[in-house]
Formats: C-alpha cells, sequence, structure tokens
C-alpha cells in the first residue's frame, strides 16, 4: 500500500515509480560521484533514504545535511561526527591528530544532543586553522580501512551559496570546492563515492563563483517527473490505500489539470480531492475535480505548498535579477509561451547597463534547471514548465506591480 505523504520525504513503500532511477543511482555509483539534480518537491530526500535504507555493492553509507554550515572546518567536522557513529569507521578515525582526544570515547558513546554539540564546537575550533590537511587526513584513513563508503552531502549547494555571501567566505568557499575536486580525484578516494543533492541548482552557485570546472568529474543524474502511465498509477494506488473511488475520466482530469506529472503536486492535489470527499460526501467527477482544483489547490488553503517558488526568488537572486525573474514569471504567466527576444528585452530594461547576452543565458538556464521555465528551441519561446505552478503563479501573483 502506498500512502499519502504532503511534505514529509516517504521511505519504505511509499516511494513509488522510482525503481528504475534508484538502479540507475546504484550503477553509476560503482564508478564515479553523482549530482542529484532536481528542483523542490520532486523527490530528491526520498531518493537518498532508499540509498540509505538498502544500500547496495558493499557500499556503508552516510548522510550528512550541509544545509546550516558555513566554513570547511565544519564539512569535516560533520563528515567525523557522522563516522563515528559506525563502530568500524570510528575505530578507524581514532588515531587522528585534530581529534580532542579526551572527548572522543565520550564522543561515541554519547546520545545526548547537547553534548554532541559541545563535542562538534571543540573539534570544528581544532579543525578551523588546517581544514585541508584534517581533511586529507580523515579520507586517508577511511581509504586504509578498505571497505567502500558512500557520502551523501545534501544541500552542499545551499552551504556554498550562503558561504559566498560574504568576502571572506567567498574566498574560502573557492578554496573548499578546489580542494574536494581534487580529493575526489586522488587515491584517497578510491573507495569512496559521493552522491551531492541541494534544493537549489549547483550550477547558479557556481557561475557566480566562476567554479562551474569544480564539479566537472561528477556525473549528473537528473529526476524527472512521471511519465503518464506511472502517475495514473500512482493516483490508483493512493485510492485504493485510501479506500477512494477515482473514475479513470476523473483521474485524467486529475492529470490535465496539474500538467507536468511532478509526484508532490499528485499528492497535494489527491490529497484535496479525498478531504473534499471525506467531508460532504459528493461524487468524484471530473467537474468536481476543477472545483476543488480551483479552490483548494490554487487557494489560500493550500498556498504555503508553493510559496517557496515564489520566495526563493529573493534568496538566491541579486535585487535586480530577481525583479527581472517576476516581471519574466508574471508576464509567462498570462501568456502560453514568450519569444526569446522579447524575454530578453524585459532582462534588458530590467537590468539596464548590467544587461549582457551571457548574464541572460545564465539567468534563463538557471530558471530552467530550478523547474520554473522550459525552452522550446524550435519556436526560441520559453513557457511555464509545469501547468500547476503557472496557474499558482496567475493567481496569486499575475498582476502584481512592476516592482
Amino acid at each position: 500500500m502506498v500512502q499519502n505523504r504532503v511534505g514529509p520525504p516517504v521511505r519504505g513503500s511509499d516511494l513509488f515509480g522510482r525503481e528504475a532511477f534508484i538502479d540507475l543511482v546504484w550503477e553509476k555509483l560503482d564508478s564515479t560521484h553523482i549530482l542529484l539534480a532536481a528542483p523542490r518537491r520532486f523527490g530528491k530526500t526520498s531518493v537518498m533514504y532508499r540509498l540509505i535504507d538498502e544500500p547496495r555493492g558493499g557500499f556503508k553509507v552516510v548522510h550528512a545535511d550541509l544545509e546550516h554550515l558555513r566554513h570547511p572546518s565544519e564539512l569535516i567536522t560533520e563528515l567525523t561526527a557522522q563516522l563515528a557513529k559506525d563502530d568500524l569507521f570510528s575505530k578507524a578515525l581514532s588515531g587522528l591528530s585534530y581529534l580532542p582526544k579526551a572527548g572522543w570515547a565520550a564522543f561515541r558513546k554519547t546520545v545526548e544532543e547537547v553534548e554532541i554539540h559541545k563535542f562538534k564546537v571543540k573539534l570544528k575550533e581544532q579543525v578551523r586553522p588546517h581544514w585541508r590537511e584534517s581533511g586529507e587526513e580523515l579520507f586517508e584513513r577511511i581509504q586504509g580501512s578498505g571497505k567502500r563508503l558512500l557520502f551523501i552531502l545534501d544541500e552542499l549547494p545551499m552551504m556554498i551559496d550562503a558561504m559566498a555571501r560574504t568576502d571572506d567566505g567567498r574566498a574560502e568557499a573557492i578554496a573548499m570546492l578546489r580542494w574536494f575536486r581534487a580529493l575526489r580525484v586522488s587515491p584517497k578516494c578510491e573507495n569512496v563515492r559521493f552522491a551531492i543533492a541541494g534544493s537549489i541548482g549547483i550550477g547558479h552557485v557556481l557561475n557566480q563563483l566562476g567554479e562551474v570546472a569544480s564539479i566537472n568529474d561528477i556525473e549528473q543524474l537528473r529526476l524527472d517527473p512521471f511519465p503518464r502511465k506511472v502517475a495514473a498509477d500512482l493516483i490508483d494506488r493512493l485510492a485504493k490505500s485510501n479506500k477512494t473511488e477515482i473514475s479513470a475520466a476523473s483521474r485524467r482530469r486529475m492529470l490535465d489539470l496539474i500538467g507536468t506529472h511532478v509526484p508532490y503536486f499528485i499528492q497535494v492535489l489527491f490529497s484535496e480531492v479525498v478531504k473534499a470527499n471525506k467531508i460532504d460526501h459528493k461524487k468524484i467527477t471530473p467537474k468536481r475535480v476543477e472545483q476543488i482544483y480551483r479552490d483548494k489547490v490554487l487557494g489560500i488553503d493550500c498556498k504555503t505548498y508553493f510559496d517557496h517558488y515564489y520566495g526563493r526568488l529573493r534568496s538566491y537572486y541579486e535585487p535586480d535579477e530577481a525583479r527581472v525573474v517576476k516581471r519574466t514569471l508574471r508576464q509567462l504567466a498570462m501568456s502560453d509561451s514568450l519569444q526569446r527576444s522579447f524575454c530578453y528585452q524585459i532582462y534588458r530594461d530590467g537590468l539596464r547597463e548590467k544587461a549582457s547576452a551571457d548574464g541572460f543565458s545564465h539567468l534563463m538556464a538557471n530558471l530552467e534547471n530550478d523547474f520554473y521555465i522550459s525552452f522550446d528551441s524550435a519556436a526560441e519561446s520559453y513557457s511555464f514548465a509545469c501547468k500547476i505552478l503557472r496557474d499558482w503563479w496567475l493567481r496569486h501573483y499575475g498582476f502584481e506591480a512592476a516592482d
């Protein structure tokens, strides 16, 4: 049975339709490092959980969330702390020169969050002046263990982006990226693989730093929306688990309304349809589905499910760029598509002397990578990447002021 979980990542049998992708991930990890590329809400975290829960190829899996880290020393500290939870690797690490020896044994045994935090703070202070050497020593120990190890580095792009927003941090971010690449191609990582993922596009972050070459050894695996048949099967499985009857016609209408079949959007609409049915006991028909879509999914009730698409523009683009993006998306929401030349004019009008052809190309590529827009090369035009997102944008931001 597949349970409908709107919002949190899913585990176990609730992960649906990603079996072939997960097979491909393990196939690639046998020989290289990977970048899990997908926008927010596409299911990256659920895929990562499956890698953690069901490892293959003799790999031990270590997961590290880097979202709140702001210095390379914190990365080394976090990886060391995560490895300490495994008996095999904790023994291999016990003689590291940068470990506060008095607290290492106690740290391995404690489950108290306060004590863990204290240890990490002390360890970070030890590592900070010579984080490169400490990192190399750590990976020499890992390689010496003879065991295969997969590091899942979640939100690495967010860590780099946050570091790069200050002058000192920018230099450290560049240094860390170059060090990390040199590490990956060195003998210290023969038995180590990295799977990198994040909720913001790493391409945008690296372009800003001029460091795109720092990940050219990593193979990108893109997590795409579901094909229509898989999306239809998901609705049927959810309906069966919820003991709800949804006709083939209503299911088709649900998929047509969503447009691009992102699992998360399917789950949102399904949840609202089932809630309405349980409250008013009205039959689920295509007309009823459309009413729920317009009134609930695109309305205030579900606004928080989509707000990050708007809010992140302020967080990850310079103010002038963010205004240009909002104007472009507003125009796209009111049109089926816009010619590339028209979008370029919006860009030039918004940035004036800062505008450049390269800057425009980078900006639009970033919007494509983050699933806001798609490009039709034959027609030389842009459109919203997903119908439901376009409908939501038009409903909430289609008539906002230009600024």
